[in-house]
């Protein structure tokens, strides 16, 4: 029988085992790989998904935005119906004594016009000024319409007489002082001086603000310095302003802070421009009153300074808009009367009917402005208007997750449903809008201004009375 040399057995006897190892090592490999290609397709999968539920979002928010337009116009229609049968003008006062011309989206009546049907006003109780919550499929929506009309227009800072843009300045620096009232969060006198003065900087005198200035057709050969802003959210870029001065969120005792924004606006003096680049930068009149109806008490009562109007007069102003409607009496006789379908908030509970401002003239069933003289009458009236023409709409969509599908949606407080939609734990896109409703000769146009913006906080609506849960 033939024997291997011993060095050979002992060499083989060396090498055992090293072909597992090998396979071992490249079983680590192969697997190394399928995971890698596993992670990558169930990343592209996600991201897929992701998307898929984005643009149904996205789809459901237009959805629901197109249906806003149509609301809008609608009103718009009823407020043509309803100017047509009185032969009055709309708007109701506000015009700016400087311009000399009426607003090109609502023409302004003098003070001392008849009442009116309270369908040629806007107001709180309009159906768009109320919430709404809707669904499309599993996608939850959340409609919050508030005009811009009851703000003050802070380009009023540009006007060519030096003395109004002064007094615009002046009132600029009230509704910052005031807009956070007694709140942890309270804007300072000086504080507010300084934010004002930068807004008016960063407007008129462009070139040397620290946001780059962008080349527009409308520009001005004529005043390179001066330039509009194209969002109010322009000014987060400049000094002394912080992010949470443009932030809507709850103190830690419930108090509701609103972003400055809330109060001031950029987009209350809309005009059609030239055909023409070049011609310079086209001008609106409009944008110098709001809306006595809709206004927040911090920007009524900085609209005049307290030497010239009590501050009683905003707070029996409010007052009166928030008092229960008396029944319309001295219907016709022969005439069935018909109950109106009462209005629903988004909690289904009825919405009482509220006192409105029908025109200026009832003004004077204000206890405070009744006491005036006239010049004072004339000053308020001429920074009040009872209707509006541009809307900021907000859409909130959420998709509930897995865990809360089977979840009933009952919300015991407002609170509740605002942080509902504003919680970021959710699936949540909020989407920003801002439209100008004007009047052609025989329809109601709506022309976006801002017509799709994603932002990250939902606005809280600013309520008269802010202690009360509904």
């Amino acid at each position: 029988m033939k024997t291997f040399h011993p060095r050979l057995r002992q060499a083989n006897d060396s090498k055992r085992g090293a072909a597992l190892l090998l396979a071992f090592l490249v079983l680590i490999v192969i697997i190394a790989i399928v995971y890698q290609i596993y992670t990558v397709t169930q990343s592209d999968a996600r991201i897929s998904r992701n998307e898929i539920t984005r643009s149904q979002m996205d789809l459901a928010i237009r959805s629901a935005m197109l249906q806003v337009y149509e609301d809008l116009a609608e009103d718009g229609r009823a407020a043509m119906a309803s100017e047509a049968d009185s032969g009055a003008p709309p708007g109701g006062g506000g015009q700016d004594p400087t311009a000399g011309a009426t607003d090109p989206a609502a023409a302004t009546g003098e003070p001392g016009e008849p009442a009116r049907n309270p369908d040629s006003v806007d107001s709180q109780m309009d159906s768009w000024y109320t919430p709404q919550s809707t669904n499309f499929e599993d996608i939850q929506i959340r409609i919050m319409i508030r005009d811009e009309n009851s703000k003050y227009n802070v380009l009023n800072m540009l006007n060519p007489d030096e003395e109004v843009a002064d007094a615009a300045y002046a009132t600029v620096v009230r509704i910052l002082d005031k807009a956070r009232g007694d709140t942890d969060y309270d804007i300072g006198l000086t504080e507010a001086e300084q934010m004002a003065d930068a807004m008016r900087q960063h407007m008129r005198k462009r070139t040397s603000s620290d946001l780059p200035r962008p080349r527009l057709l409308t520009e001005s050969s004529e005043d390179e310095e001066a330039a509009l802003p194209l969002s109010f959210a322009e000014f987060r870029a400049l000094e002394p302003f912080s992010e949470d001065l443009f932030r809507d969120f709850f103190d830690t005792d419930d108090t509701r802070i609103h972003g400055i924004q809330s109060f001031l606006t950029i987009f209350t003096s809309p005009t059609v421009g030239t055909e023409e680049p070049g011609e310079g930068i086209p001008q609106g009149s409009g944008g110098f009153a709001v809306n006595v109806n809709t206004a927040p008490l911090a920007v009524l009562a900085s609209l005049l300074e307290s030497r010239d109007v009590s501050y009683r007069l905003w707070d029996e102003i409010l007052e009166y808009r928030n008092m229960e409607e008396d029944p319309i009496e001295g219907e016709e006789e022969g005439v069935e009367e018909v109950e109106p379908e009462p209005m629903l908030d988004e909690y289904g509970e009825e919405i009482l009917p509220k006192q409105i401002f029908d025109s200026l003239d009832e003004l004077e069933e204000v206890f405070e402005f009744k006491g005036l003289l006239e010049a004072e009458k004339t000053k308020v009236r001429d920074r009040l208007q009872v209707t509006s023409d541009v809307f900021e709409i907000i859409l909130a969509a959420r998709i509930s997750t897995a865990s809360e599908a089977q979840e009933r949606l009952e919300f015991d407080s407002r609170r509740e449903q605002e942080e509902y939609f504003r919680s970021g734990k959710h699936l949540v896109r909020i989407v920003r809008t801002v439209i100008w409703r004007r009047q052609s000769e025989d329809d109601i146009l709506i022309t976006p201004l801002v017509p799709w913006e994603v932002i990250d906080n939902a606005p809280l609506q600013v309520l008269d009375y802010p202690d009360e849960d509904r």
